[in-house]
């Protein structure tokens, strides 16, 4: 199980659930520059799909390799962005997109960080506004691994990764597990959909309590927001296990939730959670 390779035949899914709701405007750092979780995470959101299409180049040309979805979800439902549905990586690229000017840091062999400028393309915009409607996201997610998987009987199974800074205001906890549950039922040939959930915190939370990718056993921070993310979330397969260890250590098997997770770390959770892992053919 979870052995499929990625190829133009045996295609690669991945559904983003992005938390738009109003708290998003809350301030946060991001490269250490000061902006909203909003704008953060639309920056991190357009740099994997640029990563996405960077894995998928091959000579001179794009390779069918990966579906994307992005929903988003905030006022009273969720939204399919992109255009609604998922997309093929080709088409994503095809897209005429605007380019944003970004700061980005690096650090340098002695230690010290350089500021670059750089043009990012832009396939979402940030949204901030409303309420938490996270149940609503999970159905459109469930309908589209559901069809994607009738699809790709044969393909390595969807990996969908819900990004939040708080609590759904649509459904209850119990609501919640089922609705992950659901989710997690649906597959492929190759295995079962995982399900990923990153909790994201602002400049002025308190990171004392954080998780990242905990061990079967591991002892969870006291919180219900953090256990519950912990029950919706899947067991992951071996295949992450080495990438994992590499960024927490612990001993395997890990589970596919982070909680209290700062934006300049989200992007390489976002990685270990979709490409890392894959080897594409």
């Amino acid at each position: 199980m979870y052995q499929a390779q990625i190829t133009r035949t045996s295609k690669g899914a991945i559904i983003i659930l992005l938390d738009r709701s109003g708290s998003m405007a809350e301030e946060t750092l991001f490269e250490r520059r000061k902006t909203t979780k909003a704008e953060a995470l639309a920056d991190v959101t357009n740099l994997l799909i640029e990563e996405i299409i960077n894995h998928s180049h091959r000579d001179r040309y794009i390779g069918d390799y990966f579906d994307v979805g992005v929903i988003g979800y905030s006022d009273e439902k969720a939204t399919a962005l992109l255009g609604g549905g998922m997309h093929r990586i080709v088409d994503l690229d095809a897209m005429n997109t605007p380019l944003k000017n970004i700061q980005l840091q690096r650090t340098l062999p002695s230690g010290a960080y350089c500021s670059t400028l750089v043009d990012r393309r832009q396939w979402i915009t940030p949204e901030a506004k409303g309420r938490t409607p996270m149940g609503d996201a999970l159905r459109m997610a469930k309908r589209m691994c559901a069809t994607w998987c009738r699809k790709h009987p044969e393909s390595f199974p969807p990996i969908v990764i819900n990004i939040t800074d708080g609590e759904a205001t649509d459904a209850s906890r119990e609501e919640l597990i089922k609705l992950a549950e659901s989710i997690k039922s649906v597959g492929t040939q190759d295995g079962k959909t995982l399900l990923m959930n990153i909790h994201i915190i602002s400049e002025y939370d308190n990171i004392s309590e954080s998780l990242r990718f905990p061990a079967e056993g591991e002892t969870l921070p006291v919180n219900r927001h953090a256990k519950l993310l912990y029950e919706m979330s899947s067991p992951l397969p071996e295949i992450y296990n080495i990438p994992i260890m590499e960024l927490r250590g612990g001993t395997p098997p890990f589970r596919a939730v982070c909680y209290n997770s700062s934006l300049g770390e989200l992007f390489s959770l976002l990685s270990i959670g979709s490409l890392n892992s894959h080897q594409i053919l």
